[in-house]
């Protein structure tokens, strides 16, 4: 199937709408910014953290309380003002990018420099801007590509890592990991289902180990990948079961990846190339 200006629009429009589903989603379960009230902060060790401090408006925000809703005001905002232009003003979708990648920048920045979240979970809204910045269709098609094999890094990059750091050769790793990842819950909730259901997994090392195998396993399947498009649709699976398994079992909330899901789905178009004699 080829890649139209039909499917471009598609892919924005269902962005815009799985973007304000997670949007209510995070706000019923008090994930916006502003419903967090963050008083600290904490630095991560990277380049591109270090620069944004060097603004200081994280330090501005925590004494400005009503900064932070309205930097979720300019963050929420931005995918229906971009749809809109998309619709009725095309000639201005650069511009509208542009900003949309400023804003986000500086909301995931701040939002993850708080005890909030881990500024992994938030990448698709620091690089989906970069597509919508292009106005021509091959452009587009071109850098949605780009984010596709961004995609799959991202995961074989996470499972190569438990090659390189050893975990996956250690029965005990998924234990551990457990452990220290639900500690407070084992602390104060006992006797509840799901610390029953962690301390069991915790008392059969074995059993954690096999999760941790076969979620290792899964990571490195998206190299498939790199190789053809045709087990894209397999690796959407694979990736929703993921999402619910790192929730059910580690309580980590990968759900704002979930518009890579679109590069997946949308890979089988293809852009058409003119063909010479």
């Amino acid at each position: 199937m080829n890649f139209t200006e039909h499917t471009r629009a598609a892919i924005i429009r269902a962005y815009t709408i799985l973007f304000y589903v997670l949007a209510i989603y995070k706000w019923f379960t008090g994930m916006w910014l502003y419903q967090h009230d963050p008083f600290i902060f904490q630095t991560r060790f990277d380049g591109i953290t270090w620069l944004f401090m060097q603004t200081r408006i994280h330090q501005f925000l925590l004494h400005q309380q009503g900064g932070f809703l309205l930097m979720d005001i300019f963050f929420y905002s931005m995918p229906l003002i971009y749809f809109r232009v998309y619709k009725k003003f095309r000639k201005y979708i650069g511009l509208a990018g542009f900003i949309m990648l400023v804003i986000n920048w500086f909301y995931v920045q701040a939002y993850t420099l708080y005890p909030t979240n881990s500024i992994e979970g938030h990448v698709a809204w620091l690089l989906f801007p970069l597509l919508f910045m292009m106005r021509g269709l091959e452009s587009f098609y071109y850098v949605f590509q780009g984010l596709r094999y961004f995609f799959l890094y991202f995961f074989v990059s996470a499972g190569f890592w438990k090659i390189y750091e050893g975990g996956l050769f250690n029965v005990g790793q998924m234990s551990n990991l457990l452990l220290y990842q639900h500690k407070e819950q084992l602390v104060s909730s006992p006797g509840h289902w799901y610390t029953d259901f962690i301390y069991w997994l915790v008392r059969n090392p074995f059993i954690s180990y096999i999760l941790f195998l076969l979620s290792t396993l899964m990571e490195l399947g998206f190299l498939a990948g790199f190789f053809t498009k045709k087990f894209d649709r397999w690796l959407i699976r694979f990736f929703l079961l993921f999402i619910v398994a790192d929730l059910l079992v580690m309580k980590i909330n990968y759900f704002e990846v979930l518009p890579f899901l679109l590069i997946l789905y949308y890979s089988r178009y293809e852009f058409p190339v003119n063909k010479t004699a």
